[in-house]
């Protein structure tokens, strides 16, 4: 987990920005799905979707609900075991990994994947 403020430093340093919404982070788009409003997604289904849009790879910033939570930042989490945090989640945190929106972020590559909470996903090519 990072802190807020260097969550920041960094998107600003990347991206030239720092959102506030998830709305904040459609902007050169580079593919997009649509899975329908109202519909139940498992965790781990939330997460190919999001593969399914690009490869992840790297280190991946990771936001979900609980980030908000306690003083809590973004979760830092290497791609290779990304599958393996979201199939543990629940039993780690309390609550589902998908709830709302997700949003993952590579800093090297300057890509950011979203899941939002209206039945859509994106990749965000900085």
């Amino acid at each position: 987990m990072i802190t807020w403020n260097e969550f920041n430093d960094k998107m600003n340093n990347r991206f030239g920005m720092i959102f506030k919404r998830v709305d904040d982070l459609y902007f050169n788009v580079a593919s997009k799905m649509n899975i329908g409003e109202d519909i139940e997604i498992e965790d781990i289904q939330a997460l190919k979707y999001l593969q399914d849009l690009f490869p992840m790879r790297g280190k991946l910033y990771v936001i979900t609900d609980t980030c908000y939570h306690n003083g809590n930042g973004p979760y830092a989490v290497d791609s290779g075991k990304v599958d393996n945090f979201v199939y543990t989640y629940m039993e780690e945190y309390g609550e589902p990994f998908f709830s709302t929106d997700i949003i993952i972020v590579n800093f090297e590559d300057k890509l950011i994947w979203v899941l939002f909470h209206e039945g859509v996903c994106w990749l965000t090519k900085g």
